[in-house]
């Protein structure tokens, strides 16, 4: 199935970890999907990214994983400061 949105996460590598029509969704998914990472970095909610700015790569760990494309910029990420979700775009 077709997305329009992305949920990519990974503090080293990156994994997708799953789509949703609409942004809401989206961020529901990402929330729900949130990572331990390490470092004293805490947890950290995966970024959304949209459709038409990942592609299919080889990853290290995961084999082919969809990824965003180099130099594209989420369409939403999770501000842990101000605890609420931000537009990038």
């Amino acid at each position: 199935m077709n997305y329009n949105y992305y949920v990519i996460g990974g503090q080293y590598v990156r994994f997708c970890y799953g789509g949703s029509n609409t942004l809401k969704g989206a961020k529901q998914l990402a929330t729900k999907c949130r990572e331990y990472w390490d470092n004293w970095q805490g947890w950290n909610a995966p970024r959304i990214y949209a459709a038409e700015d990942c592609v299919i790569a080889d990853t290290e760990f995961f084999n082919e994983q969809l990824i965003p494309k180099p130099g594209t910029f989420p369409v939403a990420e999770y501000d842990n400061q101000k605890r609420r979700w931000v537009n990038c775009r």
